[in-house]
């Protein structure tokens, strides 16, 4: 059995500001949840954007929590992108709970066309491995 894999969750963002509640499970054969890293299609969609996530009902994030902490640019190399949890967080079929929040102002009025950059799709990658 390999020692890692990295689950994707997937999330579309239809509207500026708009506020998308997450479910998950992680995958059984892994114990430990190690890192997690949120990939969104362009730079300026990540200023203001949150991201909250629970772990078997224990909060890891607060919903403010700002994904600018949770990712990274082209320039940093990929085995470095994720943030790492320093507590043990289990793995092993554990639920992901959490909340994402797009950052953008609310700036339309109803019956415009969708803001350049909108439908897009967040990606969380949750690092799960075997290892200690």
């Amino acid at each position: 059995m390999k020692k890692h894999k990295f689950q994707q969750i997937r999330i579309t963002v239809n509207s500026p500001g708009e506020s998308l509640r997450l479910t998950a499970q992680t995958d059984k054969q892994y114990a430990r949840l190690r890192g997690i890293y949120v990939s969104l299609p362009q730079e300026s969609l990540i200023a203001g954007t949150m991201l909250g996530l629970k772990v078997n009902n224990q909060e890891v994030f607060e919903d403010l929590h700002e994904v600018k902490l949770l990712t990274s640019g082209n320039q940093v190399a990929p085995n470095q992108k994720f943030f790492l949890f320093e507590e043990q967080l289990d793995a092993g079929g554990s639920a992901i709970e959490g909340r994402l929040t797009d950052g953008a102002a609310l700036e339309t009025v109803p019956g415009d066309l969708a803001p350049e950059g909108y439908p897009y799709e967040a990606k969380i990658y949750l690092w799960l491995s075997n290892e200690n």
